[in-house]
């Protein structure tokens, strides 16, 4: 639908379109031209006078000729306006709470967390994956986890081992003296 959707464009992508002299129709013609710029000319100058009462008069037949010609209902569009713009029915009067109950009874009906979910769209969680098999038991040093393990040898592991009961049985012999005994 588009006339200029095949047009050659330049290097800066900008439409380049070439006028013929077919469809230059009437401009080599300069008095009609002036003719034509004359006519428009008069006609948007002016207004209309005319009396008030036959302009209102004018007014009722165009409204009563849009009413005959127009797709609506003119009761019907009444009911409506009347349903929307009358706040109290005859006979009743306001009431707080229940006004409270007919302005909220749409978004009470459900919870909040599934009014906010309805808000996100569906391809938002299509990335997210749920592992199907149970996470892999870590062995974290317990002593100190930026340690990679707990000791470096059998020696330390045995070390550290007395070192934790030394502390637990209180027995209170230095780090420094050996409990080992020369024979």
């Amino acid at each position: 639908m588009d006339p200029l959707a095949g047009a050659e464009r330049d290097e800066n992508g900008t439409l380049v379109y070439t006028l013929q002299d077919k469809e230059l129709i009437g401009v080599d013609n300069e008095d009609k031209l002036r003719a034509e710029y004359e006519r428009l000319k008069a006609g948007t100058e002016g207004t209309m006078d005319m009396a008030e009462d036959d302009a209102e008069a004018l007014r009722l037949a165009i409204l009563e000729d849009m009413d005959a010609n127009s797709a609506f209902n003119a009761d019907e569009f009444a009911e409506i306006l009347d349903k929307e713009f009358s706040i109290f029915k005859n006979g009743s009067k306001y009431d707080f709470v229940q006004d409270l109950k007919s302005a909220y009874s749409g978004s009470l009906e459900r919870t909040a967390a599934d009014r906010i979910l309805d808000t996100i769209p569906e391809h938002v969680f299509w990335d997210i994956k749920t592992p199907l098999v149970q996470d892999m038991k870590k062995h974290m040093n317990p002593y100190n986890p930026f340690r990679e393990y707990p000791t470096q040898s059998f020696f330390d592991a045995r070390e550290y081992e007395e070192y934790m009961s030394r502390r637990t049985k209180k027995e209170n012999i230095l780090d420094g003296i050996s409990t080992r005994r020369r024979y």
